[in-house]
């Protein structure tokens, strides 16, 4: 197939997928959908950053600047839900594009359309009705890339940078989330040892890594400072979200009471298929070990919201790819070769 073509129809079917999505909004102006009560406080918190007020100070909250910001972006141009609309409708074509992407490194380009479609449609509205766990899912998505890319060929400057990233801005959003993707930094940074890096290659991780904190964090900082709200984010988001980590029987039930969790069977399934069929599934069964960690860290989190359960639905992607490549094979499909 023609290259150009082939980039158009995947554009095409992104846009498509995208779209099914945004019909469930209830930012969407032509639709009558509700606000969660979560969606609400948000909006509202947000409308008033935008009229001034200054948050943690003025306004309570327990969420980080990223969600109320962004929210209040969207107040800036009109007071209606229609840049907001917008602006989650972007954020959510990227979320998709970053599944489709992961997806492709399992499965053919069918099955991937078929994955991304699958983990974002599925269980209608409950990524839109999730209130700040949308744009976690959003982060949650560019971390699936970042990750998978280098289970599959070994350590990427860029891609550790944009790890790094990722954890700032899950820092910025909702601090007890951020514990995952420290596990993830740190288990990276012993698999590379133990695969037998080279020195030079280890001190890249390393500095890509700082380096990824910094572009966040100075940015952020510079926010606080200017806002004179630091110590008040402290208080009311950091030690707020980490004091309230421990209620994880509850927070398991809100985790797992959801059809998505077949999928971490499904997982297993795949890896149980593909060693008989003597492939490898290292980076599969690490996998799995990833998503076990993610349900723990979201169980962990203190409100137990029904929303909590978007916040790993990215990593979902893996299961649903895996368990579809096995049909690659007796349909003539196979796996896109790329460059790294």
């Amino acid at each position: 197939m023609n290259k150009n073509l082939k980039r158009c129809l995947e554009f095409l079917a992104i846009v498509v997928i995208t779209g099914i999505v945004a019909i469930s909004s209830p930012l969407n102006p032509w639709m009558n959908n509700v606000f969660t009560q979560v969606q609400e406080e948000i909006l509202s918190i947000a409308y008033s950053v935008r009229e001034g007020y200054l948050a943690y100070v003025e306004l309570d909250g327990h969420y980080g600047p990223v969600v109320y910001e962004f929210f209040g972006l969207g107040y800036l141009p009109t007071d209606t839900h229609l840049v907001q609309f917008i602006m989650e409708t972007a954020l959510n074509f990227v979320s998709i594009l970053f599944l489709y992407k992961t997806a492709k490194l399992y499965t053919s380009n069918i099955f991937a359309w078929v994955a991304a479609a699958v983990v974002a449609i599925f269980e209608w509205g409950a990524l839109t009705h999730a209130g700040a766990e949308e744009i976690l899912f959003f982060i949650m998505s560019l971390t699936c890339y970042h990750v998978a890319r280098q289970l599959k060929v070994g350590m990427l400057s860029h891609h550790t940078y944009l790890l790094a990233i990722d954890l700032g801005l899950v820092l910025f959003l909702q601090p007890g989330y951020a514990i995952f993707w420290a596990i993830l930094i740190v288990f990276f940074a012993i698999k590379f040892k133990v695969d037998g890096i080279d020195g030079k290659g280890y001190r890249t991780f390393w500095f890509s890594t700082v380096e990824g904190w910094i572009t966040v964090a100075v940015p952020m900082g510079l926010y606080l400072w200017y806002f004179k709200n630091g110590a008040a984010f402290l208080q009311n988001v950091v030690v707020y979200n980490l004091s309230n980590i421990g209620s994880f029987g509850e927070g398991l039930k809100v985790v797992l009471a959801t059809p998505w969790t077949i999928a971490i069977a499904v997982l297993v399934i795949a890896i149980i298929i593909k060693v008989v069929k003597n492939e490898n599934v290292a980076d599969l069964c690490i996998w799995l070990g990833v998503v076990i960690c993610a349900i723990i860290v979201v169980a962990l989190q203190g409100e137990n919201l029904d929303s909590f359960k978007v916040a790993v639905r990215a990593l979902y992607i893996v299961p649903v790819a895996s368990i579809l490549s096995l049909l690659d094979k007796p349909l003539g499909l196979k796996i896109e070769e790329r460059d790294n």
